[in-house]
């Protein structure tokens, strides 16, 4: 079907992300005010970094934010998500986050921890999660929770060692002794860590 692009410079970057040629993205970028950058490629196609990231194309995300795209655009694809959340929801999740938050992407890091547990494999949930502490996610109760939920001890013990406090309500909640006792010993473990550092 024939596309009526905004503008013929838009087409070509466009055309370019889409052929994965990031040379020839950069040359066309280079011709685009932010303003432009910014707006949909066509009345059907959403704003370049949106293309970036529903074509899992980290690198060609992370180019299009250096000419000026903004990290914290409302998706096109669904207006209740922000490029932040919608990146979360792809495949190459972990690069395209990167490249949003080290452009400056102000979306509160914290929820999308927990929507971390709901979108990302076993595999990639710490990595996600450092990512999005290392730009200021918050360690809350809930988060906590959902790690003993999980029953993966590793993801328990990161969680206590990345400086989780234990929740008020710990024992309410139907853990299995083997996790109670585990995180309760992690957290233990931090306890006297931080004792014997104060005494040094």
């Amino acid at each position: 079907m024939f596309k009526l692009f905004k503008s013929d410079r838009l087409a070509k970057a466009f055309k370019a992300i889409d052929a994965d040629d990031l040379a020839k993205l950069q040359k066309h970028l280079q011709k685009l005010e932010p303003e432009e950058i910014n707006q949909p490629v066509s009345d059907d196609t959403v704003p370049l970094a949106e293309v970036c990231i529903l074509k899992k194309a980290p690198k060609a995300l992370k180019l299009v934010l250096n000419f000026g795209a903004n990290p914290d655009q409302t998706s096109h694809t669904d207006k209740t998500l922000t490029l932040s959340e919608l990146s979360l929801r792809q495949e190459k999740s972990l690069p395209l986050l990167t490249a949003l938050y080290t452009a400056g992407a102000k979306t509160d890091p914290t929820p999308l921890m927990q929507q971390c547990f709901d979108h990302c494999s076993e595999q990639e949930l710490m990595l996600h999660l450092s990512v999005l502490l290392q730009y200021g996610g918050e360690l809350d109760d809930e988060l906590v929770h959902k790690a003993l939920a999980s029953d993966q001890l590793p993801l328990i013990h990161f969680i206590i060692n990345s400086g989780a406090c234990c929740p008020d309500d710990i024992d309410q909640h139907n853990y299995s002794e083997e996790i109670l006792n585990y995180a309760k010993k992690c957290w233990d473990d931090q306890r006297i860590r931080a004792m014997f550092l104060s005494d040094r």
